[in-house]
């Protein structure tokens, strides 16, 4: 296994390479630049030009790059990913000091998708073509559909707005922030304000999973193996459980995956929607800002993301099925 994961590692190298190609040029070739919001009559040409030098802008685009990887991979050095044009503050200072905020969101995410869909999958796989079924199948599609900007929207109304009035302000959550004002490091507060955005980054997750679950588990539920399981006279539950459950459960580790980049790509939208202090709204900032530095950095950390959720994966899958080998 750790020959096995070391060998994949030094396949992500190249391709790491690749995505720090492509991103570099995307943000070079991008129109504006970091000095555009100097660019106002009060302050004189020189101090633009001084600005430029400054932040490597006037030097080729060969030099720039090179200059930039090789101090990006020291990763051991606070000043490694530069320094944001909007604050002065080093990269990897800004980015670290909102990871634990985005964690939460997406572990708490991801957790509650487990619960939920797993076993509506397999409700909506046993009670195949019933009512249940129709339900959960209509009710996924629905959820699927909806564009992720629209649901944090309407859980935001009716979580924070709606449910406030019917009770005359005695409920409701809160509309913004990750935590109360003077309830600094409080656990319950932070899980309060989590509601929210934890359910609009679920319900998708929660509809996608769902419908893959029921299909997985209806191939397995039509397999040979299962049919003898039932007619050797095994009880229904260790049937469903250990014989069909966990070798339907495969391709939904594939999806595990790559779930993890997209929670993070989601959390875009759903920090900004309900002003969540993480990863997802820095991007926003950094873009609208022309915060080259913190952009490159985030969108490299994007694609290791998603490297290291494809490894999950492939580890998940010895887990889950002991005849996998690596």
């Amino acid at each position: 296994m750790l020959t096995y994961v070391f060998r994949r590692g030094i396949q992500a190298i190249p391709i790491m390479f690749g995505i720090s190609v492509i991103v570099f040029l995307i943000i070079y070739l991008s129109p504006g630049d970091p000095t555009a919001r100097f660019r106002v009559p009060r302050v004189p040409p020189e101090q633009i030009q001084a600005l430029i030098r400054a932040y490597g802008l006037d030097k080729p685009l060969l030099e720039q790059y090179v200059a930039w990887i090789t101090t990006f991979v020291q990763v051991w050095r606070p000043e490694a990913w530069g320094y944001s044009f909007l604050n002065g503050q080093p990269v990897l200072d800004v980015i670290l000091g909102r990871v634990p905020a985005t964690v939460r969101l997406m572990g708490a995410s991801l957790i509650i998708t487990i619960i939920f869909a797993i076993p509506i999958g397999v409700l909506a796989a046993v009670k195949q073509y019933s009512w249940t079924d129709k339900i959960i199948t209509t009710l996924a599609t629905i959820g699927y559909a909806i564009p992720s900007f629209l649901i944090g929207l309407l859980i935001l109304y009716f979580g924070g707005v709606v449910l406030k009035q019917w009770t005359g302000g005695a409920l409701g959550f809160p509309l913004f922030g990750m935590e109360s004002l003077g309830k600094r490091g409080d656990w319950l507060d932070i899980a309060w304000h989590l509601v929210l955005p934890v359910t609009s980054l679920a319900i998708q997750q929660i509809a996608a999973w769902a419908r893959f679950m029921r299909t997985s588990m209806l191939e397995v539920l039509h397999q040979d193996y299962v049919r003898t399981a039932r007619a050797k006279g095994l009880p229904r539950a260790r049937v469903l459980g250990k014989h069909a459950l966990r070798n339907a459960l495969i391709p939904i580790v594939t999806l595990l995956g790559l779930s993890v980049p997209a929670l993070l790509a989601g959390a875009v939208i759903t920090e900004t929607i309900f002003s969540y202090p993480g990863l997802g709204s820095l991007v926003v900032n950094s873009v609208a800002g022309r915060d080259y530095p913190v952009v490159l950095a985030l969108t490299m950390l994007g694609g290791l993301t998603v490297v290291l959720g494809n490894l999950l994966a492939d580890v998940l899958y010895g887990v889950v099925d002991p005849r996998i080998k690596y």
